[in-house]
């Protein structure tokens, strides 16, 4: 039981924490980069441009998911478990 109290509160500071907007860029310090340097990830605003972003966010929170409700389903197994072992 213990578990899934550790694991909710886990996924509730994690959402919490995704919701607050980064401030680590805020600074009015601007780098230049070289020519030999990429000034911007590519991949990401081809990704952002072309609304296939929402697709990588959403197949990210299936794997998350999947592997929550599989620790979950794993804490019940050694649960019920621990319960044969004591009786």
């Amino acid at each position: 039981m213990k578990m899934h109290k550790w694991l909710l509160a886990l996924l509730l500071l994690w959402a919490a924490v995704g919701t607050v907007p980064a401030m680590a860029q805020s600074g009015t310090t601007t780098v230049e980069y070289s020519s030999s340097q990429a000034s911007a990830p590519e991949m990401a605003d081809a990704l952002r441009r072309d609304g296939k972003i929402y697709i990588v966010v959403i197949v990210l929170v299936s794997v998350l998911l999947g592997v929550l409700f599989y620790l979950i389903n794993l804490d019940k197994k050694v649960s019920h478990l621990e319960k044969e072992l004591r009786q």
